[in-house]
C-alpha cells in the first residue's frame, strides 16, 4: 500500500472513534486526503483491479458509512431539551454530515461510476427508512439519489426490479404521508424519475402504481405548489403511456376516477403552461384508450367502465376546451414570427377528438353546472355559484366560431380545430354540413386574402377537399352546389399563390381539389407554371404532377408566348415548352447576365425524380399515361416491401396502442392475406408510350442551358452541382425506363458527361474540405444530405433501385475515398473539442469495458456490464428525470452528425455497387467502413462509435445481394461483446435487435459458408431469449426479439440451422417463437400471434411473383399442436383481481387472433382451427361478438358468402369432433350454435338436423335423435327417413371395403360399429328392413351423391386407380369432413350397392339408367356442389368425385344410359368447359391439378364419344377446340394435354366422316409453331374441293356458330379473313358492283 493510501486508511479507521473531537479532526483530514490527486489515482487503480486486500472506493465508502452511523447515534442520543443555539449547531452538524456523503460520492464518481450501485442504494434506503436519520439527512440523500445515482446510466441499468419497487414504495409513502420538513418538490421529482426508470427498465409493478396515482391525484386538489402536481402528472403520463397497451381497462378506470380532479385543477387553479400541457396529454391519452381511432360505441372498439359517467366527463371537458379556446382568442397570446399559432397542437388535437365524440349525437345542448367546470378567467364566477348554463354541441358551434368575429385571434383556433377534426375523422362530417362549412370558409377566403388566418383557411379547405373525395353518398344536387363553390374557391386560390405567405398552402389545396376531381382547371391554372407568378417549389411541383396525371394539358394558350418574349427574350411554341422553361429557370442566351441568380430547381430540395419525371412527361404524346407510368409501383419497390399507397393526411396518424386496441376487439381488420403478389411488368406499359422528338430536343437544349448557367456562376455551391447532376440523370433514366434510349446511350450522352463534371467539382470540394472541416462543416453536411436524398425514392430510401443507378455511376472512386477519409478523421478526433458550446464526451480513459466478455456470455450477472459516458450535471439547479441514454442525440457533436450522415450515404452506395458496375469498387469502400469498427475494445462504450456500428449493421446487409463471408464476419464480430456490455440497458438492447433485422433477412445469411456468423447471431438471440425468460428484458426488447425470430423463420422455415443453444439445450426457433404467445405483455403476444402464419407458410420470391407456399403437412400439424398448446397455456394465467379483466380480454384476443390466422393461412389445419374456436368458446367463455367478428373476417378471406356458410361447410367435422370428446359436458346442447346465428337449440336442430342425425346414429345415440325430434316437434322416424341417404353413405363403405378386402383388419372396428347401426335401423320399432329397402331404392341417387361426397384419396396412399389418382392428388390436400374413404372403397361400395339390387349382375349405372332422371340428378347435384363451394381444395375434390362418376357413365354409354347418353355427353363436355374457362388466371398447385383433371376428363369424354357415339361430337367440336386453343399457352403439362386432344380430334380423326364436316367449319388455327400441323390439316380439309372464292371465304366465316365465351378463335378467323380481303381486292370491287346491281333490282 502506498504512503498516501496508508494515511487515508489510518484516517478512515479513526472515523468511528468514540471521541467527538477525534472524529472531527479525522473528518477534516479525510476531506483533505480524498481530494488529493495521488489518492484519487491510486483509489481508481485499486477499484479497477478489484483486488480484495487493497483500499478502494468501496472500502472507503464503508468506512464513511460507519462514521455517519456513529454521528447519527450521537445526535439521536443527545438531550432534545436544549437551547436554540445548540439546536442550530446540531442542525448545522447534520447538514455537514449529509454534505460529506454527497461530496464523497461525487468525488468518487467524477471520472465515471466507481462505487457499487447496490451499496449506495442500500445505504440510502437504510438511512431514509429510519425516522431520525430521514429527518436529519433526507433532503441530502434524496438529492444524492436523484442527481448522483438515478442520473447515471450505469446505475440506472443496474437497479433491479425489486430495488425499483422498494424505492418507489419508500417515496410513495413519503409523498402520501409527508412530515413537516419533507421537500415535496424534490420527492415528486424523484417519484417522476423512479416511475420512468421502473417503466423503461422493468415490469411487474403495475398494481402499486395504479393505487399510488389514484391517491396522489386525489390529494392534488389541496396541493398549492404547481411543481409538485406537474411532476406527479408527468409521472402518471409516463406510466399510463407504457402500461396502456397491457392494462387498457385499468387505465380507463383510473382515468374516469381522477378525470374530474384534473379538470378542476385546469379550470380553477390557473395552472402554468407546463402543467397544463401535462393535463392535456393525460386527457388525450384517456381519449385514445376509451375511443381508439375515434370509435364511439363498444361494438366498434370503444370502452368505458361507466358509460354515463364517462359521457358526462366528456361534456365537462368539451365545455372547458371551448372556454379555453375562447379565452386564448381574447387574450391574443400569439408567438412571434410570420405565422402565429393561436392554439398548440396538442390542445387542437384534444378538441378535435372531443368534438368527434359529441357532435353527431342526437344531443344538441347539455346543461352544465358552473360549479363543476368553473372558468377562472371569468370574474363573474369567483365563488361557487349554483347557477347552471346551457352548452351547445354540434357543427353549428364550429361554424359560429368561424363566423362570430373577423379577428384572427378568434378565428384561427376554430380553423385549426376544424382542420384536424376533418382530417382525422372525415367520415364524421355530415353530408349536409359539408356545403355549410365550405360556404363559411369560402366567405372567409373571399373577404380577406391577406393576414395571419389565410394559411389556416387554405389548410382547412384542403382537408375538406380530401373529405369530400371520400364521400360516396352525395346526391347530384349537393355535388352541383359543391362544384360551384369549389370553382369560386379555385379562382381565389389561384390569386393567393402570388403571396409568399400562402403559396405552399395554396398549391396543396389545388392539388387536393385536382385529386378529388372537384372542379375542372381553367387555362389560368396552367399559366402559373409558365409565368413569373412564383418560383418552382416542392408544393408547386407536386401540384403540377397531379394536374398532369389528372387533366389534359392544353397545347397552346394565349399570353404564354408573349410573356416569355418579354421576360426571357424568346418565344416558346407550346405550353409544354413554357412549363419546361419555368421548371428549369431557362433564359435565352442573349439575355443571360453574368451574376444571374441560380434557378430554383437546383437551389431547393424537391421530391427525388419528380421534376425529372415531369420534364420527360412533357415531351410525351400522352402526358397522363406518362405520369401514370412513372408513379406506378415498380417491381423493385414491391420486392423491397415498399408501401406505394399515398401518405396519410396530416393529423390522421393514430398511435400504436390504438391499433392494438382495435386488433384486440377485432374492429381493425387483421392482415389475412394468403394470396400471391404479382410484380408489375412495366415493360409492356412502356412500349405503349411514345415521345415527341422535337420536344425531347428542346428539353435537352434547356438542360444544357441550365448547366451552362451553373458553370458560369462565380461561386456555385456544391449541393447545387449535385442537384443538377441528379436532375440530368433522372431525365436520362426516365427516358431509359420508357425505352426511348438505352442505358448505354444515356451514359454516352453529352448530358451525362456534363453531369459527371458537376460531381467531379463536388468531389473537389470534398477534397478541399478534408483539412478544413471546421470551416466547411455546414457545407459538407448540406452536400452529403443532398447526395443521400438523391438515392431516395418518394417513399423510402432504396439506393438499389434502377432510378438511382445512373446517379451512382457519376460518382468517382476519389469522391468515395475522400468521404471515407473524412469518416476516419472524424472518428479519430472524437472526444476532442471542436466547438466550445458543444457537448463533449467525458474522459475516455476512465471507463472500462467488461473483463473477459469476448465470449459473449450474457447470463453471468457477476460480469461487469458497461460504463458509459455520463454527461449529467450534478448541480442542484438541474431538473433531472432519469439518466440520459447513450443513444441520445445530445451526446453527439455537429462533427459526429456529419460522420453518421456520410456513413449512411456510403452504405447506400456500397449496397448498390453490388448489383451494378460503378466507377468505384464497392467492396473496397465497404471494407474501409468495416475497419472503422474493428477496433472496438476501447471505443464501443462511446456514443458515436455505437451509432456508427448500428448504422453499418442496419445499412450494409441487403435482401438482393450476398455480402462476402469475411465482411459479414467483421460486421458481426463486435455483436456479442456489444450485447453483453449493454445487456441491462433495455433501450440499447431493443435498438440492437431492431438493427439486426436487415442482417437476418439478408441474402446469403443461410449459407453453409458462414456458420460462424450464424452461430453468433443465434447466440445473441438465444441469450436475449434466456434473459427474457428470467424477467430481465422489458416488453420493448421482447417485441424486437419477436421480430428477429420472425425474420429467422422467414429465412429458414424448416429450422435447418436456426436452432438456439441455451444452457446446453437445443431449441429450434420455430418452437421458441411460440413461447411468446403466453408472454406476460399483450403487445408481445399479439405481435407473435400476428406472424404465426410463418410457422405454416414460407415466402418464395420468384421471377414473376411473391408467393406464400405452404410448409409440409407434418410441420403444419406439429406447429398447430404446439401453437394451440402454448396459447391455451397462456389462458391459464395467475393475476390479481384488479388485473383479471384486462388479462382475460387480452389473452382471449391472442387466442382468437392465432386461431383465425391459422384458419386463413393453412387449409391443412383449417378444420382443426375452427374446432379450436368452438372448443375455446366453451372452455374459455369467449365473447360471441368477438368470435363472430373473427369468423366473418376469416370467411371473407376464404371467399365464403358469410360466417354462417363457413361454419356450415365444416359442421360435419365440428359435430364429429364434438361428439368424440372424452368429456360428458360435450353434447349438442353445449355446442356453440350461436356461431351459426341460431338463437337457441331448437333453431339449431331444425336448421341442421340432416347433419346432426347421421353423426348421432353412427355413434349409436338414438335417444339423442329422439330428443332432437321432440325439440323440433317432428316424428323421430321421419327424421331418420330424411337422413337415411347420408347414414347409408356412412356405413355402407365399411361393409363394402371388408367384403372386397377380407384380409384387411384396420376397418374391423368401423364395420362392427356400422353393423350395430344397421341392425338398429332394421329393428321393427325403428325404420324396419322393408322401409329401408323401399327408401334405398327410391332415394338411390341421393345415396350415390352422399357416397361420392365421402371421396378422399390421401397423399402417398395406394389406390386402385394407380397413377391416375396419384396424378390428381396433392400432398397438401386437406382431409374433407368425416367420414371419408379412398376412391377404391367408393368403387367397391358402388359395386356392393349394385350387388344388393335384385338384378345383381348389372353395374350400378345400369341400375340408375332404368330411371334416366337418376343420372341427371346425380350430375346436377355434383355440379351444384362445385358451384356453391369457394375452397379450391374442396372444388378439386368435387371434381374428383365428378370424374369418378363420369368414368362409370362413359363405360356404359354404349348401352345408351336409358336414352340419356346425348344429354350426358353434352352435360359433361359443357360442364368441363365451364370449369376450364372460369378458372383464375393465376394457378397454384391445386388449381393446376384441377385444370389438368378437367382436360384429362374432357379427353376421355371426347375419345369415348368418337368411338361409341358416331356424330355426337360434331355439334360441340367448335366449342371444344375454341376452349383448348388458349390452353396451349398454359403450363407445360396442360399445354401437352390440350395439344394431344386437339391433334386427336383434328388430325387423327380427319378421316372420320362425322368429324370431317365439323373440322371443315372450324376457324383457322393460329399461325404459330405449335399449331402448324393442325392448321395445315384443317386447311387441307377445308379446301379439299378446291380453293375458296372471296365470297365463299366470307360465307364460311359467317357460317361458323358464334360463341361469346370464346373470342380468341373468332379473332384468328377474322385475321384470316382480313388477309383474304387484302389478297382479293379486285374481287371486293366485283362484289360491291354485284351488291349495287342487286340493290337497284330490289
Amino acid at each position: 500500500m502506498s504512503l498516501v493510501l496508508h494515511d487515508l486508511y489510518l484516517c478512515c479507521c479513526q472515523l468511528d472513534n468514540d471521541k467527538t473531537t477525534e472524529r472531527k479532526k479525522e473528518v477534516d483530514k479525510f476531506k483533505r486526503l480524498i481530494r488529493n490527486p495521488e489518492v484519487i489515482e491510486q483509489l481508481d487503480r485499486n477499484s479497477e483491479s478489484k483486488h480484495p486486500k487493497q483500499l478502494n472506493w468501496d472500502a472507503v465508502f464503508r468506512f464513511l458509512q460507519r462514521y455517519i452511523q456513529k454521528e447519527t447515534e450521537c445526535l439521536q442520543a443527545a438531550n432534545p431539551n436544549v437551547s436554540a443555539t445548540t439546536q442550530a449547531n446540531r442542525q448545522k452538524k447534520m447538514q455537514e454530515i449529509g454534505s460529506i456523503m454527497k461530496c464523497f460520492i461525487r468525488w468518487a464518481n467524477k471520472r465515471g461510476p466507481r462505487l457499487k450501485c447496490q451499496d449506495l442504494l442500500k445505504h440510502i434506503m437504510d438511512t431514509l427508512q429510519n425516522k431520525f436519520s430521514c429527518a436529519a439527512y433526507g433532503t441530502d440523500y434524496s438529492s444524492i439519489l436523484l442527481k448522483d445515482i438515478l442520473s447515471i446510466r450505469k446505475y440506472w441499468c443496474e437497479i433491479s426490479q425489486k430495488r425499483w419497487s422498494d424505492l418507489m414504495n419508500l417515496y410513495f409513502k413519503m409523498f402520501l404521508k409527508p412530515s413537516n420538513d419533507t421537500n415535496r418538490v424534490l420527492v415528486a421529482r424523484i417519484i417522476h424519475t423512479l416511475v420512468r426508470g421502473c417503466c423503461f427498465q422493468s415490469e411487474g409493478l403495475t398494481s402499486g402504481l395504479f393505487e399510488f396515482f389514484a391517491k396522489a391525484v386525489q390529494n392534488a386538489r389541496q396541493e398549492q405548489v404547481f411543481a409538485v402536481i406537474e411532476h406527479i402528472i408527468s409521472a402518471l403520463n409516463v406510466f399510463l403511456n407504457v402500461s396502456v397497451m397491457n392494462c387498457r381497462i385499468r387505465v380507463c378506470k383510473l382515468g374516469e376516477e381522477i378525470f374530474p380532479t384534473l379538470l378542476r385543477i385546469w379550470t380553477q387553479k390557473r395552472p402554468q403552461d407546463s402543467l397544463k400541457e401535462e393535463i392535456i396529454e393525460f386527457f388525450r391519452l384517456q381519449l385514445r384508450a376509451h375511443h381508439p381511432k375515434g370509435a364511439k360505441v363498444p361494438e366498434k372498439g370503444a370502452f368505458a367502465a361507466d358509460w354515463l359517467k364517462w359521457q358526462n366527463l366528456l361534456y365537462g371537458l368539451y365545455e372547458t376546451i371551448v372556454s379555453e379556446v375562447g379565452h386564448i382568442g381574447s387574450r391574443g397570446k400569439y408567438s412571434g414570427g410570420m405565422r402565429h399559432v393561436a392554439v398548440k397542437d396538442n390542445l387542437v388535437d384534444l378538441a378535435a377528438d372531443i368534438c368527434h365524440q359529441l357532435f353527431d349525437q342526437d344531443t344538441r345542448v347539455f346543461v352544465s353546472s358552473v360549479t363543476d367546470v368553473d372558468s377562472p378567467q371569468s370574474p363573474s364566477h369567483q365563488g361557487t355559484p349554483s347557477k347552471r348554463r346551457r352548452v351547445e354541441l354540434g357543427w353549428e358551434v364550429v361554424r359560429d366560431g368561424l363566423q362570430k368575429s373577423q379577428s384572427d385571434f378568434d378565428m384561427i383556433p376554430w380553423l385549426q380545430i376544424t382542420t384536424v377534426l376533418v382530417a382525422k375523422y372525415p367520415s364524421s362530417v355530415p353530408r349536409n354540413e359539408l356545403l355549410l362549412i365550405l360556404t363559411t370558409l369560402h366567405q372567409i377566403l373571399s373577404q380577406q386574402r391577406r393576414g395571419q388566418k389565410m394559411p389556416y383557411v387554405l389548410c382547412c379547405l384542403r382537408e375538406i377537399a380530401v373529405c369530400q373525395r371520400l364521400k360516396s353518398n352525395l346526391n347530384s344536387a349537393q355535388k352541383l352546389d359543391l362544384q360551384k363553390l369549389w370553382a369560386k374557391i379555385w379562382a381565389i386560390t389561384l390569386r393567393s399563390i402570388s403571396s409568399q405567405q400562402t403559396e405552399a398552402e395554396s398549391f396543396r389545396l389545388l392539388e387536393a381539389i385536382l385529386q378529388g376531381n372537384l372542379t375542372v382547371p381553367d387555362k389560368d391554372f396552367w399559366k402559373i407554371f409558365s409565368s413569373s407568378t412564383c418560383q418552382p417549389s416542392s408544393s408547386a411541383v407536386k401540384c403540377l404532377s397531379c394536374a398532369l396525371a389528372k387533366c389534359t394539358l392544353p397545347e397552346k394558350m394565349d399570353g404564354v408566348a408573349e410573356h416569355y418574349l418579354i421576360t426571357t427574350g424568346d418565344r416558346p411554341q407550346t405550353v409544354r415548352e413554357a412549363i419546361m422553361r419555368w421548371l428549369l429557370g431557362y433564359r435565352a442566351e442573349e439575355v443571360v447576365e453574368e451574376n444571374v441568380e441560380l434557378p430554383s430547381v437546383i437551389c431547393r430540395d424537391f421530391p427525388n425524380q419528380l421534376v425529372s419525371q415531369i420534364l420527360v412527361v412533357l415531351t410525351l404524346k400522352d402526358c397522363r399515361a406518362g405520369m401514370d407510368f412513372f408513379q406506378s409501383s415498380s417491381p423493385e419497390s414491391i420486392l423491397a416491401g415498399e408501401n406505394t399507397a399515398p401518405e396519410a393526411n396530416d393529423g390522421t396518424v393514430f398511435s400504436e396502442s390504438e391499433h392494438l386496441f382495435l386488433q384486440t376487439t377485432f374492429d381493425e381488420t387483421l392482415n389475412y392475406s394468403n394470396t400471391v403478389v404479382s410484380l408489375q411488368n412495366k415493360k409492356s406499359a412502356a412500349s405503349r408510350i411514345s415521345v415527341k422528338h422535337t420536344l425531347k430536343d428542346k428539353l435537352e437544349e434547356y438542360l444544357l442551358s441550365l448547366m451552362e448557367c451553373l458553370h458560369s456562376a462565380a461561386m456555385a455551391p456544391p449541393e447545387c452541382q449535385v442537384r443538377c447532376a441528379n436532375l440530368i440523370t433522372g431525365v436520362l433514366q426516365c427516358y431509359s425506363d420508357i425505352v426511348v434510349i438505352s442505358e448505354d446511350d444515356a451514359r454516352a450522352s453529352v448530358l451525362f458527361q456534363k453531369a459527371k463534371s458537376f460531381i467531379l467539382a463536388a468531389g473537389e470540394y470534398i477534397s478541399s474540405a478534408k483539412n478544413k472541416l471546421n470551416d466547411k462543416l455546414e457545407g459538407m453536411k448540406t452536400m452529403v444530405t443532398v447526395c443521400t436524398k438523391c438515392l431516395h425514392s418518394l417513399t423510402k430510401p432504396w439506393a438499389k433501385r434502377s432510378s438511382s443507378v445512373l446517379f451512382l455511376q457519376l460518382i468517382s472512386a476519389r469522391f468515395m475515398n475522400d468521404l471515407v477519409q473524412i469518416c476516419k478523421q472524424l472518428a479519430a478526433n472524437n472526444g476532442k473539442s471542436h466547438d466550445a458550446g458543444e457537448v463533449k464526451d467525458c474522459i475516455e480513459d476512465s471507463f472500462r469495458e467488461a473483463q473477459g466478455s469476448g465470449s459473449g456470455d450474457f447470463f453471468d450477472d457477476n460480469d461487469k456490464t458497461f460504463e458509459v459516458d455520463d454527461c449529467s450535471d450534478s448541480s442542484d439547479s438541474l431538473v433531472v428525470t432519469g439518466a440520459k441514454s447513450i443513444l441520445a442525440e445530445e451526446n453527439l457533436t455537429k462533427h459526429n452528425f456529419l460522420l453518421l450522415d456520410i456513413l449512411r450515404f456510403l452504405c447506400c452506395c456500397t449496397a448498390a455497387g453490388q448489383m451494378h458496375v460503378l466507377s468505384f469498387r464497392s467492396d473496397d469502400i465497404r471494407r474501409k467502413l468495416l475497419m472503422l469498427i474493428q477496433d472496438t475494445d476501447r471505443s464501443i462504450s462511446k456514443s458515436l462509435h455505437l451509432h456508427m456500428y448500428l448504422i453499418l449493421l442496419k445499412e450494409l446487409p441487403s435482401k438482393e445481394c450476398v455480402l462476402p463471408a469475411d465482411d459479414i464476419s467483421i460486421l458481426v464480430n463486435p455483436l456479442l461483446d456489444l450485447c453483453s456490455m449493454y445487456r441491462c440497458d433495455q433501450e440499447v438492447c431493443s435498438v440492437i435487435l431492431t438493427h439486426m433485422l436487415p442482417l437476418l433477412a439478408a441474402q446469403g445469411i443461410d449459407s453453409d459458408e458462414i456458420t460462424d456468423v450464424q452461430g453468433k447471431l443465434l447466440t445473441t438471440i438465444g441469450a436475449f431469449w434466456h434473459l427474457s425468460k428470467e424477467g430481465k428484458c422489458n416488453s420493448q426488447v421482447r417485441t424486437a426479439l419477436v421480430r428477429c425470430m420472425k425474420a429467422l423463420l422467414e429465412k429458414d422455415p424448416y429450422s435447418k440451422w436456426t436452432v438456439l443453444s441455451i444452457r446446453g439445450e437445443e431449441l429450434p426457433v420455430s418452437e421458441v417463437y411460440t413461447e411468446f404467445l403466453k408472454d406476460s405483455h399483450h403487445q408481445v403476444r399479439m405481435l407473435a400471434a400476428m406472424s404465426v402464419n410463418r410457422l405454416f407458410q414460407e415466402v418464395q420470391v420468384q421471377d414473376e411473383s411473391i408467393q406464400l407456399k405452404a410448409l409440409p403437412v407434418k410441420l403444419q400439424q406439429n406447429a398447430f399442436e404446439n401453437v394451440y398448446m402454448k396459447v391455451q397455456a397462456g389462458m391459464r394465467f395467475q393475476s390479481s383481481e384488479e388485473e383479471l379483466q384486462d388479462e382475460k380480454c387480452n389473452r382471449r384476443a391472442t387466442l382468437l387472433t392465432v386461431i383465425s390466422l391459422i384458419m386463413c393461412c393453412s387449409p391443412i389445419c383449417e378444420k382443426q382451427a375452427l374446432f379450436a374456436i368452438c372448443q375455446s368458446f366453451k372452455e374459455n367463455k369467449l365473447n360471441p361478438t368477438l368470435v363472430n367478428k373473427i369468423l366473418e373476417t376469416a370467411s371473407n378471406c376464404l371467399k365464403y358468402r358469410n360466417s354462417e356458410s363457413f361454419m356450415v361447410s365444416h359442421l360435419d367435422y365440428l359435430i364429429h369432433q364434438w361428439l368424440r370428446m372424452d368429456d360428458s359436458s360435450y353434447n349438442l346442447s353445449t355446442f356453440p350454435y350461436v356461431l351459426l346465428n341460431c338463437a337457441n337449440l331448437e333453431e339449431f336442430c331444425r336448421s341442421h338436423y340432416k347433419i346432426l342425425v347421421p353423426h348421432l346414429m353412427v355413434n349409436g345415440n338414438l335417444e339423442e335423435v329422439k330428443s332432437i325430434a321432440a325439440c323440433i316437434k317432428r316424428n323421430w322416424k321421419e327424421l331418420l327417413a330424411d337422413c337415411l341417404p347420408k347414414i347409408m353413405a356412412y356405413i355402407l363403405p365399411c361393409f363394402a371395403y371388408q367384403d372386397k378386402n377380407g384380409s384387411e383388419t384396420n376397418m374391423a372396428q368401423q364395420r362392427e360399429n356400422a353393423s350395430k347401426v344397421f341392425d338398429m335401423l332394421k329393428e321393427d320399432d325403428c325404420l324396419g328392413k322393408q322401409q329401408i329397402d323401399h327408401l334405398s331404392h327410391n332415394r338411390l341417387p341421393e345415396i350415390v351423391v352422399e357416397l361420392l361426397n365421402t371421396l378422399y384419396d390421401p397423399p402417398n396412399q395406394d389406390s386402385g386407380e394407380g397413377t391416375q389418382v396419384v396424378k390428381f392428388s396433392g400432398a397438401m390436400d386437406p382431409a374433407p369432413n368425416p367420414p371419408y374413404f379412398p376412391s377404391s372403397v367408393i368403387k367397391a361400395t358402388l359395386e356392393y350397392i349394385s350387388s344388393c339390387h335384385k338384378e345383381k349382375f348389372k353395374p350400378l349405372v345400369a341400375v340408375l339408367s332404368k330411371n334416366p332422371d337418376s343420372i341427371q340428378k346425380i350430375l346436377l347435384a355434383i355440379s351444384k356442389k362445385a358451384a356453391n363451394n369457394s375452397s379450391t381444395y374442396e372444388k378439386h375434390r368435387i371434381l374428383m368425385m365428378y370424374r369418378l362418376f363420369v368414368n362409370l357413365l362413359l363405360k356404359e354409354i354404349k348401352d345408351g344410359l336409358g336414352g340419356v347418353w346425348a344429354f350426358v355427353l353434352r352435360d359433361v363436355i359443357y360442364s368441363l368447359i365451364h370449369h376450364i374457362n372460369s378458372w383464375p388466371s393465376h394457378k397454384d398447385d391445386v388449381s393446376t391439378r384441377s385444370f389438368s383433371l378437367c382436360c384429362d376428363l374432357l379427353n376421355v369424354t371426347c375419345k369415348t364419344a368418337v368411338e361409341c357415339c358416331g356424330d355426337a361430337l360434331e355439334s360441340h367440336l367448335h366449342v371444344i377446340v375454341g376452349t383448348l386453343i388458349p390452353l396451349v399457352h398454359e403450363q407445360p403439362e396442360i399445354r401437352q394435354q390440350a395439344l394431344e386432344l386437339l391433334k386427336y380430334l383434328v388430325i387423327t380423326n380427319q378421316g372420320n366422316e362425322n368429324l370431317c364436316i365439323a373440322i371443315r367449319r372450324l376457324d383457322s388455327f393460329p399461325d404459330l409453331p405449335d399449331f402448324r400441323e393442325l392448321r395445315l390439316t384443317q386447311e387441307k380439309i377445308k379446301y379439299s374441293k378446291g380453293k375458296f372464292t372471296l365470297l365463299e371465304e366470307i360465307n364460311h366465316f359467317l357460317s361458323v356458330s358464334s360463341c361469346d365465351s370464346l373470342p380468341l378463335t373468332r379473332l384468328v378467323g377474322l385475321k384470316d379473313l382480313k388477309q383474304q380481303l387484302k389478297l382479293h381486292k379486285e374481287d371486293i370491287k366485283n362484289l360491291l358492283k354485284a351488291c349495287q346491281v342487286m340493290q337497284v333490282c330490289l
